[in-house]
């Protein structure tokens, strides 16, 4: 039996079911699969925290003991913040004076050493002549082999559009001689030494 017989069979057996849509009756969340590993390591904290053996709950030590003298030095020092008291002081005329000794301390004997004079900056900046010499030569002959690269291939495409009876026309006219035959490099160098590009895009 062949399978559209089948299927028939089993449409005229079950109307109902046959004219319902072909559509996947499963769904899934959205964002499930990129929310699953967060949920699975979830689960498993809890898991593992229900089965520990601790509260979770834990005091310092010696926290009831040191109670009492923290609550009064905590009271100690919001009384201290709402007096007019200042915590710090300054030495009398401390700003006044702080000029001046800030340029007698950066006045005094100062040791200039020249950097060039040091042999590691001497290789250093050699090294670094060498680094950028070289890199502008390589991006230099990088560049220049592109730009060749791409004359080369306009070249051959330019000779792959030429027709090869109008090439033929063009040796025959140039020589008046009877048609010999050529090789393809032959023809090619022929025509990039005797015609221009406007010459042969003219008679395309």
């Amino acid at each position: 039996m062949s399978k559209m017989a089948e299927n028939m069979e089993w449409e005229n057996e079950a109307p109902q079911l046959a004219k319902l849509k072909k559509a996947n009756p499963f769904t899934v969340p959205s964002n499930y699969f990129e929310e699953l590993n967060e949920r699975i390591h979830q689960s498993l904290f809890i898991d593992a925290l229900k089965k520990s053996k601790q509260t979770g709950f834990s005091a310092p030590e010696n926290y009831f003991e040191n109670l009492e003298s923290q609550i009064t030095t905590r009271i100690s020092l919001e009384q201290f913040k709402d007096g007019n008291q200042e915590g710090f002081a300054v030495p009398s005329g401390y700003f006044e004076k702080l000029s001046r000794n800030i340029a007698a301390q950066t006045t005094g004997n100062k040791k200039v050493i020249k950097l060039w004079h040091r042999p590691l900056f001497k290789y250093a900046a050699a090294a670094c002549l060498v680094i950028s010499t070289t890199t502008g030569w390589f991006a230099n002959e990088y560049y220049q082999n592109k730009q060749l690269r791409k004359t080369e291939l306009a070249k051959e495409q330019m000779l792959y559009d030429i027709d090869e009876g109008t090439i033929m026309e063009y040796m025959q006219e140039a020589q008046n001689v009877k048609t010999v035959s050529f090789t393809d490099t032959e023809m090619e160098n022929y025509i990039l030494d005797n015609f221009s590009t406007s010459d042969l895009s003219n008679n395309l």
